[in-house]
């Protein structure tokens, strides 16, 4: 599969399957995001991939209302950072930066695995961080969500409509210009 397939090919569903995932599978994963570059070889993130039913379940409560769906999902993994991990320069703290990049690597293998995966900011980060034994001071930047295709027929109508609906993103335009910030790039009303 071409780059730019896999990349297009990777979206944010919600239709799970409850079949496990293989450690193997789960092992890959975790070396795609392990690759990712970072400043000075820092490495700025940790995942945590839960799979384990009882812990699983412990961290779905974890869960927003609003990610019911998620509650399928037969793993789940926290990626774990803190500024204090990464390099800094200036206000420019680079682990949140580095760490997306090593989550789109996770999520990008996780396509050619046949895999669904939706990374999610809905969920009691307290809570998460008591079940999984992570320090206060460092942060669960998103949960993502792992699993097989699976039927759509418990999502919501939204979430439905969603997950058939066309890919919708900003014009090229308003996200990318050459030489110079162009005043169309800037967010409306920012």
């Amino acid at each position: 599969m071409a780059m730019l397939e896999i990349i297009e090919k990777r979206r944010a569903y919600r239709a799970l399957d409850t079949k496990p995932i293989s450690d193997d599978i789960l092992v890959r994963l975790a070396e795609a995001a392990h690759t990712a570059p970072s400043s000075m070889n820092n490495q700025p993130w940790r995942l945590v991939t839960v799979s384990d039913e009882t812990v699983l379940e412990k961290l779905k409560e974890a869960l927003a209302p609003g990610n019911y769906w998620a509650k399928k999902a037969p793993a789940l993994v926290a990626v774990v950072t803190n500024n204090a991990w990464g390099m800094t320069l200036g206000e420019r703290h680079y682990a949140p930066f580095e760490l997306g990049m090593a989550a789109m690597a996770y999520q990008l293998q996780a396509v050619q695995e046949g895999l669904y995966v939706h990374p999610i900011a809905g969920f009691n980060a307290d809570l998460a961080k008591e079940v999984l034994g992570i320090a206060d001071e460092d942060s669960i930047m998103v949960l993502m969500v792992v699993g097989y295709p699976g039927d759509s027929s418990h999502l919501s109508e939204k979430h439905l409509e969603s997950e058939n609906g066309k890919r919708d993103r900003l014009p090229l335009e308003n996200v990318h210009a050459f030489n110079h910030f162009d005043k169309q790039l800037k967010p409306k009303g920012k």
